[in-house]
């Protein structure tokens, strides 16, 4: 008993520096979007782009997190891997998820810090800075979006199932084509909005029913899989068998209702 207390207060600071830091780096990025047209932009590859926002950003959240919790590992977007990727805990962060969106002007985009150990996500938290929302949870403390519990969605048939699809140019557009026809036949829908943490998000607080991307970052992935975790959801292992966390992997996520079908549909074991 003593030591799944201790284990949820751990949890209980963890989670308030996290939020911390992600509301942190987001008055830095509201900062840079007012002024998006003087960002110095580079290309880290297909449609793929950082800019100076996103590296101070990661800077500010590892300024917070790193002195706070000097032994756990951290798996930044923008710095890759520090501390031991076997540390009992490592954070993964994307300081900024929808970088195109972002310099475009666009609002879809978001900070997300999740906390990973023992092979699975445990808490997350991702900030939207633009609608100023908030989704925060970890195992043990329940989710919730601006201080309001949220869940997972209701939706019990493939008919009814608004999707988020992700794409990016390490899967084949055949592949992306294929999943979006077998959706679509099986009578469902999908969305995009160019930031899949945040899309991941939505699923746990019940925005849409489900999100699939055949390979995700864990700085993408992680924050909103915890969230999905205890608002209700389901997700495949991940990253996959023998694969290190840093290399990522396939991402299906949704409400317990649909998991099960949204496998068959995606033949994902």
């Amino acid at each position: 008993m003593a030591d799944a207390l201790n284990y949820s207060s751990e949890l209980e600071t963890r989670l308030a520096v996290a939020e911390h830091a992600a509301r942190e780096a987001g008055r830095l990025l509201l900062a840079h979007y007012g002024r998006r047209s003087q960002l110095i932009i580079e290309r880290k590859g297909l449609n793929d782009f950082v800019s100076i926002a996103d590296r101070e950003a990661e800077e500010v959240i590892a300024a917070i997190l790193r002195p706070a919790f000097p032994n756990d590992g951290f798996l930044g977007e923008e710095t890759g891997i520090s501390g031991a990727e076997a540390a009992e805990y490592v954070w993964c962060v994307d300081p900024l998820d929808g970088t195109s969106n972002f310099l475009k002007g666009a609002h879809n985009w978001c900070v997300s810090i999740g906390l990973w150990s023992k092979g699975e996500p445990i808490l997350g938290v991702v900030y939207d800075p633009v609608r100023d929302e908030l989704f925060a949870g970890s195992d043990g403390i329940a989710p919730t979006l601006n201080g309001a519990r949220i869940s997972t969605s209701a939706t019990d048939s493939l008919e009814r199932t608004s999707l988020g699809l992700g794409h990016n140019h390490r899967i084949p557009p055949s592949a992306f084509a294929a999943d979006a026809e077998r959706l679509f036949l099986a009578g469902g829908s999908f969305r995009q909005v160019g930031a899949g943490a945040l899309m991941l998000a939505y699923v746990a607080a019940g925005r849409v029913d489900g999100y699939f991307e055949r390979h995700m970052w864990a700085w993408d992935a992680v924050a909103g899989l915890a969230l999905i975790k205890v608002a209700g959801g389901r997700f495949t292992a991940y990253p996959q068998a023998d694969t290190p966390l840093a290399s990522g992997g396939l991402v299906l996520a949704s409400s317990s209702t649909l998991y099960g079908e949204l496998g068959d549909l995606f033949q994902i074991a």
